[in-house]
């Protein structure tokens, strides 16, 4: 059954992709024929002006043995204007028609790579975060551009000039054997070895080209690698190590990609021997049926025009039939991504989450990484609406891992997480994560202007709307004073502007955004000093009658909440207010007292 792959939100196209696996019988070639299923109707125009080129292409030779037997040897000057005006019309015929076939062909060409990308780029969008923890950002853009390229390229052009070819060889074949069997016999025979060792060729050549293909994927993915770690680099004075390591990587795409040149040496030459003995055939046998007296000249120059047109589609072919594996390589990597269902999925029966108070409840849940098994386990926790919730811990005690659950960037291993009493399994991510804001220690911010980056919170916000977001983030007046305003753009990952330039980018986003629940992860902990204080009194302004929930481990942050979760081993160990865990002296206590020092000591009784 196809599954579709598409966008929520401004999805452009419907593209079925049929769900046939790359080990079945069906390879990656003719998956791709299946999906240029929408696009029949152009194709089919297009077979139909590729037919009329070629029949204008196979009457050439006719009228050439015409001019030659009938006005050249035997006279008949009243035919020589008729087989001008022939030759001219089926030039002039054949001329249009392909270029006609060039439009429509490209045309779907272009289309269907639009689509193409457009339902990989969806689909690797529902995928969870786990997906892109186990894959390199460099692999999968060399997939949806590289790849996809090389399928438009070779599967669109290569595929009409494929099947060009192959109907002028079995148009010319036919009509040399019509015009003299033995002759026709004779000449088309060998072309049956060189299919033959297209086949043998295909067979050692497919897994050559797709491991060219993976390696092309490790260039892709590390020298973004390297680009995106370019300051570490240079920080580190490793510019020559990681050249090294790149080049190692191109190293081993360079080797595979001369394995497949050492196989294409020897097979493309011996497909034009085979072409050649093709020729020795017909002109030896040809030239001694003249002698014979059994057939004239025009014939022979017939036959001479018609194996040009029978071995160069011949040879044409193996050329094309290589760059066909290049794609079936291609378009497996490419079925790999799109054969890859999302673990984490709206249920078929899904609702959409109203507009929600914000109460959070996790009811024994328990989770794990396949690296770490149980990061979570057994924890219980209600949250009222409103309510300011400090999560500390030890680095690892399952934290972060706690908030990426409350958005459902993760499913519980076990037990249930509520929002107002609705299990988030049974409600749309897009609902859900809607109504949620998220501050991080490194907020992205895409390469766009100021306005774009907060508005991302809410795209149908007036400017207006983005200023007023702005100013409650602490961020107007820093704004403002940007070259362009809030049309600056920042720079790839905000790069033109401080980290605590770019946190409050992101916290006036959240404003925007108005969530009824909120999650910082180390929202304050990458800033320089001098904005800490400036964004801390914006992130008290935006927590402000929202359920929150703050991860920190600057515990004058923490100190302030209503209720502190301290989580140990991936169970909820103490909970309480400030002043409750430091009358309890337990492990809230001995961290707040290790990072606050003798201001701390309140907790011990007086010395006698």
């Amino acid at each position: 059954m196809p599954v579709t792959f598409c966008s929520g939100a401004g999805c452009l196209f419907r593209f079925a992709v049929p769900a046939i696996r790359i080990g079945s019988r069906m390879n990656a070639f003719w998956r791709v024929l299946k999906l240029l299923r929408p696009h029949l109707g152009a194709i089919l125009c297009g077979l139909f002006f590729l037919v009329l080129s070629t029949s204008a292409m196979l009457i050439q030779p006719v009228l050439w043995q015409q001019m030659v037997d009938k006005v050249l040897i035997a006279r008949q000057t009243q035919l020589f204007w008729p087989l001008i005006a022939g030759m001219l019309a089926a030039g002039l015929v054949g001329s249009v028609a392909s270029g006609m076939r060039t439009w429509l062909i490209e045309r779907v060409g272009q289309k269907f790579v639009l689509e193409l990308r457009t339902c990989i780029y969806a689909h690797l969008q529902n995928q969870p975060l786990s997906f892109f923890h186990d894959r390199r950002t460099g692999d999968l853009l060399a997939r949806v551009i590289g790849d996809v390229d090389t399928l438009q390229e070779v599967v669109i052009n290569g595929t009409d000039q494929f099947l060009s070819n192959l109907l002028g060889m079995l148009g010319v074949a036919a009509v040399m054997i019509w015009y003299k069997w033995d002759l026709g016999l004779l000449t088309v025979a060998p072309v049956m070895f060189t299919f033959l060792l297209m086949y043998r060729y295909n067979m050692r050549v497919k897994p050559i080209y797709r491991a060219a293909r993976d390696r092309l994927g490790d260039v892709s993915a590390k020298l973004a690698e390297n680009l995106t770690g370019v300051q570490t680099i240079k920080a580190f004075a490793r510019e020559d190590h990681a050249a090294e390591k790149l080049h190692e990587t191109i190293s081993m795409y360079f080797v595979q990609n001369l394995l497949g040149i050492s196989l294409r040496v020897r097979y493309m030459p011996a497909v034009q021997f085979i072409s050649f003995i093709g020729s020795i055939i017909m002109i030896g046998y040809g030239g001694y049926q003249i002698l014979l007296g059994t057939m004239s000249l025009g014939v022979l120059l017939a036959y001479r025009g018609y194996w040009w047109h029978l071995y160069g589609p011949v040879y044409s072919i193996a050329g094309i039939n290589d760059l066909l594996q290049r794609a079936s390589a291609a378009g497996g990597r490419i079925f790999d991504l799109l054969d890859h269902q999302p673990e984490l999925r709206d249920a078929e029966n899904a609702r959409e989450l109203p507009k929600i108070e914000g109460r959070v409840s996790f009811e024994n849940v328990a989770f794990g990484y396949p690296s770490r098994p149980q990061v979570i386990t057994g924890l219980d926790l209600s949250v009222a609406p409103g309510t300011r919730v400090g999560l500390v811990g030890s680095s690892g005690a399952g934290k972060s891992t706690l908030l990426g659950l409350i958005p459902r960037f993760y499913d519980p291993l076990a037990g249930q997480i509520r929002i107002d009493g609705v299990d988030v399994r049974t409600i749309t991510q897009h609902s859900l994560r809607r109504q949620i804001g998220m501050v991080l220690q490194e907020s992205f911010l895409f390469n766009d202007s100021v306005l774009t980056n907060i508005r991302f919170g809410r795209p149908g916000a007036s400017r207006e709307d983005v200023q007023r977001a702005a100013a409650d983030a602490n961020a107007h007046d820093f704004i403002a004073q940007l070259p362009q305003g809030y049309d600056t753009v920042v720079g790839e990952r905000g790069v033109k502007l401080s980290g605590g330039q770019r946190q409050r980018i992101a916290i006036a986003r959240a404003f925007l955004a108005d969530p009824a629940i909120l999650l910082l992860d180390e929202a304050t902990s990458a800033v320089e000093p001098e904005s800490e204080a400036i964004i801390q009194q914006a992130l008290e302004r935006l927590m402000s009658g929202r359920t929150s929930f703050i991860v920190s481990h600057r515990l004058s942050v923490i100190r302030p909440c209503d209720v502190i979760v301290v989580i140990e081993g991936g169970k909820l160990a103490e909970q309480g207010t400030h002043a409750q865990l430091l009358q309890r002296g337990g492990i809230y206590a001995q961290m707040y007292r290790m990072q606050m020092g003798e201001e701390a000591h309140v907790i011990s009784a007086p010395e006698i």
